[in-house]
């Protein structure tokens, strides 16, 4: 397979100008491998990402793919070798790079026919393979691990109860070689723990095994390019399957091979490897190329978290520098700045909730002291009414007794005559009655205005109510010589009251009137007081005289304490009502209108 990519200016690799000087610089990739094979594409992104990240002009890459260990043959290599000669015959390439073993023999026979002249780096190669190896002054490398030892070292580390090693290989040739290599490194029996071979089976075979495996073992699973039933895979493939069938932990030396269910290695990247190999290259391309012929990749252990879990193998055991894939911190961990914003304003709402509950207790009480201070003050400003009114009650207290007194100095007389009227003595003993009761029901609307306590609502007819405080302002208004004109409407006017505030109202505004007219002669003091229904259902009472009047100035101050026209009042009349009209749900206020005088309307909601 061909790939050509010829990168031109883009965003985010190198301005258009830099592209733009000298000439290309051609590359050619060769790869041992298929281009499916995860190997090769974490190191063709390695490459791309060296290469193309820095690049001071405009960079060509060719790559090939040679798939010589699916096609083992000396032919294909051969008819591959003619192919990319003729392929690119007449394109001068600046480097060439050979990753894996594979590639780099196939390039070290056929560079000169295939890139003549050409630099070489490879990567992938271990220093076994090197040191086979008669390298000419023109090649530069990165030399690969692919540690069996190193990675044994960690799985020991991470399982020291272990007593056994299994390592596991494929039937390829390339598969062959790995197991020589092992066989040297570990040979049968490494550090006290016995190593066993297992080759030469089919993939079921091989899973089959480990299932079987005792749980003190450590399962070492190479590469499996080719099972004993001539079936290829790529060696990651083959590792998925085997190492989630295992009963014991398995490692691997390769790091494509974590996340498919072994426990890790100790291993370098692919990716790392070809940045590697695309520094060199750079270096080499820019006309400055390093003097040590070879360069070490970086190994590392490397883990997979979610397999130390699985074996529950405590993360104490694990080296300093290892690397975690796959790790899932606690929530504390990943979350630890939004938990802690949360909190705080949950505990923020908390203590603004808090807060708002005690201020709206407070507030309550508050509500509640001063409904029971505005009661009282109104108790007080009735009792003071009352204290004014107090000859006009006497005055009408006086006419039933006086009343009372003279029919029964006559129902005496009557009683010593021989023989006594009884007909006359029981008329006379019924105007007693009459009389007695008169003076029970003053007595009693005193009583009801007296009366200290908790404003109780209940169903009150505004015209009954407006009529018994006339009843009572009587004799009061009989001494100020005031007519007063009581317009009620015909129908009942329920609204929902306490009957003694209420008369209150209606007798502050009363006396207010009769004050106001106070230098009118006799025969210009008159109130109007009228009730009705408004069209939305409110009833409404207006107490007008024929005074003077109020100024627009005193309109805005008459309700507000200690604000007063007279001269002996306290100014605390008004505001009172205007609380008590509130507390019922209505208001109490000047009307404007051309007349003379003053017209006050107290305007309540219906029942």
């Amino acid at each position: 397979m061909i790939l050509l990519l010829c990168l031109a200016p883009t965003p985010g690799k190198f301005s258009a100008a830099r592209a733009t000087e000298g000439t290309a610089k051609r590359i050619l990739i060769v790869y041992e491998n298929e281009s499916t094979l995860f190997a090769v594409t974490e190191v063709s992104r390695g490459l791309r990402e060296g290469l193309v990240g820095d690049a001071p002009t405009r960079i060509e890459l060719y790559s090939e793919h040679l798939d010589s260990v699916r096609f083992p043959g000396p032919g294909h290599l051969d008819r591959q070798a003619q192919f990319l000669a003729a392929k690119y015959k007449g394109i001068p390439l600046d480097i060439a790079l050979a990753a894996g073993p594979g590639a780099l023999l196939f390039m070290l026979e056929h560079r000169d026919a295939i890139a003549p002249g050409a630099p070489l780096v490879f990567g992938g190669i271990t220093d076994a393979t090197l040191k086979s190896l008669s390298l000419p002054a023109d090649i530069w490398g990165v030399v690969s691990r692919f540690d069996p030892v190193g990675t044994i070292d960690l799985a020991r580390r991470l399982q020291p109860t272990a007593k056994r090693i299994v390592v596991m290989t494929g039937s390829s040739d390339f598969d062959r070689q790995w197991e020589a290599r092992a066989r040297n490194e570990l040979t049968g029996n490494y550090r006290g723990l016995s190593v066993e071979y297992v080759s030469g089976l089919t993939l079921d075979g091989f899973k089959d095994v480990a299932n079987r495996l005792p749980a003190d073992t450590i399962l070492l699973i190479l590469t499996i390019l080719q099972d004993a039933a001539g079936r290829s895979f790529i060696p990651r493939d083959a590792a998925a399957e085997i190492a989630p069938a295992s009963v014991a932990p398995a490692y691997a030396v390769y790091s494509s091979f974590i996340g498919t269910g072994v426990v890790g290695g100790f291993v370098e990247t692919f990716e790392g490897i070809g940045i590697d190999m695309a520094d060199l290259a750079s270096q080499i391309i820019s006309g400055a190329p390093p003097e040590r012929r070879t360069e070490a990749s970086t190994s590392r252990p490397v883990v997979d978290w979610r397999q130390l879990e699985r074996w529950g193998i405590g993360s104490d055991l694990l080296p300093a520098d290892t690397q975690l894939e796959f790790h899932e911190p606690p929530v504390w961990e990943r979350y630890r700045f939004e938990i802690i914003a949360a909190l705080a304003v949950i505990g923020l709402q908390a203590a603004t909730i808090a807060g708002l509950v005690i201020l709206d207790r407070r507030r309550r009480i508050a509500q509640e002291e001063l409904a029971l201070e505005r009661l009282e003050l109104a108790h007080l400003s009735r009792i003071t009414q009352l204290g004014q009114l107090s000859g006009a009650f006497a005055h009408e207290l006086n006419q039933p007794l006086t009343s009372i007194l003279a029919n029964a100095e006559a129902g005496a007389r009557l009683l010593a005559m021989k023989p006594p009227d009884l007909n006359e003595v029981k008329d006379i003993l019924e105007d007693i009655a009459d009389e007695d009761r008169r003076a029970a029901g003053i007595i009693t609307q005193l009583r009801q205005l007296m009366v200290k306590g908790e404003a109780a609502l209940e169903r009150v007819d505004l015209n009954k109510a407006v009529a018994a405080t006339m009843e009572l302002a009587r004799s009061e208004l009989v001494a100020r010589q005031t007519q007063v004109d009581f317009r009620r409407e015909e129908k009942e006017l329920p609204v929902r009251g306490n009957l003694a505030q209420l008369q209150q109202i209606v007798l502050n505004l009363i006396l207010n009137a009769t004050e106001a007219m106070r230098h009118l002669p006799p025969g210009g003091r008159e109130i109007t007081i009228e009730t009705r229904t408004l069209p939305g259902g409110a009833r409404q009472l207006s107490v007008s005289d024929r005074g003077p009047g109020i100024s627009p100035e005193m309109k805005d101050k008459a309700f507000k304490p200690f604000v007063s026209g007279g001269a002996t009042g306290m100014g605390l009349g008004l505001p009172i009502c205007r609380s008590i009209a509130s507390a019922h749900g209505g208001t109490l206020a000047f009307d404007d209108h051309e007349d003379a005088g003053t017209r006050v309307i107290l305007t309540l909601p219906p029942v």
